[in-house]
């Protein structure tokens, strides 16, 4: 029963009228003599009953009004719910000395007699206690809903029950929003005025509209609740969006500026100044967003930028030869086409064997290939078809194995090879085709394969963009459907972390949560395997092999678990169902949710797979359970992007003309410009276009061909990696002026799991780099290369099996295994040395208050067990 709930109260007049009966069963129960006095008399317990009953009908008839003050009661008291039970009122009528035993208060008399005379003082005290928690309480409510503000917090409040702190947060919310909103509307109003007066584009007012809402954001961060803040902070700047964002009324009245503003510019350039009509500028000020209220230096150079991309898109001899031509129906280039093709859509949920009943066709054929989305899995399938007696290479952006007299590839998707001529492919994950960033790979493949029989396999959701793609083809489409070959069940109540069991897996979103719960559950004495996106394909591989060989109970997983690693798992549980990416929260999709969770279950081992979330996860179930029954909309979007070929045409076809070569940064803003035929979509080209600026600057001699200056545009940089991008800068450099590249060893005796991961991300992009330029420059010997490399993942292995040691957040020194603070000692000394200095000189900076507490997972006493028997509440079967 919730602490607010009240149950009902007992009925005094049949308890009164069964006092004897009542008496005869207390006796015997504790096992007292028939004439024992260690039970009250008839008579006496009457007397009792009667001030309980006067007692608890007061406290009942007041707490019926103020139920949120229970649980202040139940601190300074006793228990409630207890107290008003019909065995409590028992005992007490018979057996008790004092209306509170557990506390010694409120005595009925003295040495085992009754003193009636107290019972109306006791009830007074009672009521007096009643009567001031009541106006506290009305008095926090008044202030809560008539003296509202920024600096009030809940602790000033005079009643800190549920309730109040419960409608502080709330009406403290609606306040932060009508600021805001008051702030939106006021930073409107300046703008209108400022149309009137001002003589440049620019506005000064949206940016000082930001800076105030996120410090209002900020001062209100510890006093609401991070999900309440979060979903706050998503309802403001979704306003914010809307008001600001082209076409809204406000943003239109800025293009009242902004466009004699472009044609002023073109006019200083002597071009034509209608060299862009309104529809190519209203796509610019849509694609813009709020940066259409920056300064006239940065609109300047933006508009400088689109207009050197549209001049050249302008100029007949390449936009309407070349580009148009070419990226309006490039399916038809295909040699492909040559060919009548029949794609076979296996299409299914996670665990239903879509791929094992393609890869037992692709086994069958004379010459075949597998392309995956991972090259986790293009190695694991490279394993299994050799197994199996077929002779398979494996081809990766970072290897090659060879097998003689292979028949067979098994490659990353991006490595598929289209000049040869197959009997049988595969294309797995098909519905990665929309995917942002990677979509136009599997957009590639399925046009261009040259097989007569091509399996694709994936989920319903892109079956509208498969067909499409075969009907512009001129292809045979084939469905055979599947279902899960495993049952899955939604449990009913979410979890906390120490009800885990062997065979979870654990999902978090980042790799700073998947080492916090791995410690966490370590604490817990589990043993864990842990897999994320910035460990190599062979160290998840070792994890994932400790996991179902049970050599670790647990395994703690970003979405990386969703593809390419076929795992023994019981129960998927999920410690949040939202991401950041960029600074930014993101809810997962109900298709992300589907595939995370389909991972449950395992054909023979685990009939029957569970699924559920951690008690964090604000409905956490219901979303679950939404997600697992809703069907997946048809995707929309089938991605392309650009590829050598096209870009060597362009520049050809300029200098034929005598035109200026395109630079590659200046071609991806040209081909990201481009309108295709529906349902094709420019992929995102924006981290492609800052790694080929990269490469333009460390070329500023010209040593690179066009081939080299694309194929590094392409390597695998993580941008968000200063290490690996700084090493990446490091052989470019080297690459440019024809000097020797060395591949520097790892130290694999190091114990820092930081070093590692990246050290072998660096080796990875060394690899990818020299194969990629058949190691033109790239000095180093393959074998101690794989082996350095080998070593490092097998220390890396061995470090993610070992329990996580804290260390200092300050120097690095290894803390106690349960210690409660992120820094040691010493280092906490020293801080507070440094604050005791005398008061700060005007005009020197201030320190500021830091908040502490322990950290997640500590004050866990040991394991709890599972009982094994797992609720079925509501079963998922699709």
């Amino acid at each position: 029963m919730a602490q607010t709930e009240l149950p009902k109260l007992p009925d005094f007049n049949v308890i009164k009228e069964n006092l004897e009966s009542e008496r005869k069963a207390i006796i015997k129960v504790n096992g007292f003599a028939d004439d024992s006095d260690l039970a009250r008399s008839i008579e006496d317990a009457t007397i009792v009953l009667d001030f309980v009953s006067q007692v608890q009908t007061t406290l009942h008839s007041f707490f019926t009004e103020f139920p949120s003050l229970i649980s202040l009661f139940n601190q300074e008291y006793v228990s409630l719910h207890g107290l008003l039970s019909r065995d409590t009122v028992l005992e007490l009528a018979f057996l008790d000395d004092c209306l509170m035993p557990e506390k010694e208060m409120f005595l009925f008399g003295q040495d085992g007699g009754l003193k009636p005379e107290l019972f109306p003082v006791h009830l007074n005290s009672l009521t007096s206690w009643l009567t001031s928690k009541k106006e506290l309480h009305v008095s926090a409510q008044e202030r809560i809903r008539d003296d509202m503000n920024l600096d009030l917090k809940s602790k000033e409040l005079p009643c800190q029950c549920v309730g109040c702190v419960a409608d502080y947060r709330g009406q403290l919310r609606e306040f932060v929003l009508q600021i805001c909103l008051d702030k939106i509307e006021e930073t409107k109003s300046q703008i209108q005025s400022e149309f009137e007066t001002k003589e440049y584009p620019g506005s000064d007012s949206y940016y000082q509209l930001q800076k105030e809402l996120d410090k209002t954001f900020y001062r209100v961060r510890f006093r609401l609740r991070r999900s309440t803040l979060n979903r706050l902070e998503g309802q403001v700047k979704g306003i914010v969006r809307e008001e600001f964002t082209y076409p809204s009324t406000l943003a239109s009245r800025q293009e009242d500026f902004l466009t004699p503003y472009v044609r002023r510019l073109l006019s200083e350039q002597d071009l034509n100044p209608d060299l862009l009509d309104r529809e190519e500028l209203v796509r610019f000020y849509k694609q813009m967003g709020t940066n259409i209220w920056r300064n006239e230096r940065y609109l300047e150079r933006e508009f400088k930028k689109l207009i050197k991309s549209m001049l050249i898109l302008k100029r007949q001899d390449i936009s309407g030869g070349i580009l148009q031509q070419y990226l309006g129906e490039f399916w038809l280039h295909s040699q492909a086409r040559t060919i009548k093709r029949r794609i076979i859509y296996h299409m299914g949920p996670t665990n239903s064997g879509k791929t094992y009943h393609s890869i037992q066709e692709l086994c069958k054929a004379e010459k075949g290939c597998y392309l995956a989305p991972l090259r986790l899995l293009a190695a694991e399938l490279y394993d299994t078809m050799n197994s199996k007696g077929v002779k398979t290479n494996l081809l990766t952006g970072e290897e090659v194995v060879e097998i003689e007299g292979a028949t067979h590839y098994s490659s990353t998707i991006e490595m598929a090879r289209f000049e040869e001529v197959f009997d049988c492919a595969v294309i797995d994950e098909i519905q990665m085709i929309t995917d942002h960033q990677r979509g136009w790979a599997w957009t590639r493949a399925l046009v261009n394969i040259f097989s007569p029989v091509v399996h694709v396999c994936g989920d319903p959701s892109a079956y509208d963009l498969v067909k499409t793609i075969c009907d512009l083809c001129g292809d045979e489409l084939e469905v055979k459907n599947y279902e899960r070959m495993t049952e899955l069940n939604i449990e009913e109540k979410p979890l906390v972390l120490g009800d885990l069991d062997r065979s979870d897996a654990l999902i978090v979103f980042s790799r700073r949560n998947a080492l916090k719960y791995k410690l966490d559950l370590e604490r817990l004495d589990f043993k864990v395997s842990i897999v994320y996106g910035r460990l190599s394909p062979e160290v998840r591989r070792e994890q994932a092999r400790k996991f179902d060989q049970g050599e670790t109970d647990i395994i703690v997983a970003t979405d990386a678990i969703a593809m390419g690693m076929n795992l023994p798992i019981k129960r998927i549980v999920f410690s949040t169902l939202s991401k950041f990416i960029n600074s930014k929260e993101f809810i997962i999709t109900d298709s992300e949710i589907k595939q995370i969770a389909g991972r449950a279950g395992r054909y023979q081992r685990f009939p029957t797979g569970y699924v559920n979330t951690l008690k964090r996860v604000e409905n956490g179930l219901s979303l679950v359970e939404n997600a697992l029954y809703a069907e997946l909309a048809q995707k929309e979007k089938c991605m392309v992007g650009p590829d050598l070929e096209i870009f060597s045409q362009v520049n050809s076809a300029l200098e034929s003309n005598g035109l200026p070569r395109l630079h590659l940064s200046e071609f991806l803003r040209l081909f990201n410009t481009m309108t295709f035929k529906k349902p094709f979509f420019c992929v995102e080209l924006k981290e492609m276009i800052e790694v080929a600026e990269m490469v333009e600057e460390a070329d500023n001699d010209d040593n690179m061909t066009t081939a080299e200056i694309f194929g590094f545009a392409c390597a695998p940089v993580n941008l968000g990696l200063m290490e690996h991008v700084q090493y990446f800068v490091w052989i470019l450099n080297n690459y440019t002026h024809g000097r020797d590249i060395h591949s520097e060893p790892i130290d694999a005796l190091s114990s820092n799991i930081d070093y590692l991961e990246t050290s072998i991300k660096c080796v990875e992009l060394y690899q990818w780099l020299s194969r990629h330029f058949s190691n033109k420059h790239f000095d180093f010997d393959e074998n101690e290369l794989l082996f350095n490399k080998g070593k490092a993942i097998e220390k890396l292995n061995d470090l993610l099996g070992d329990k996580i040691i804290p260390t200092c957040s300050s120097c690095g020194a290894k803390l106690a295994e349960k210690s409660q603070f992120a820094i040691c000692e010493d280092c906490f000394k020293q801080r507070r040395s440094r604050y005791k200095r005398g008061p700060s000189k005007r005009g020197s900076g201030g320190g500021g208050k830091g908040g502490g507490g322990k950290k997640s997972g500590e004050g866990f006493k040991g394991k709890k067990k599972s009982s094994g028997n797992r609720s079925r509440k509501r079963k998922y079967s699709k």
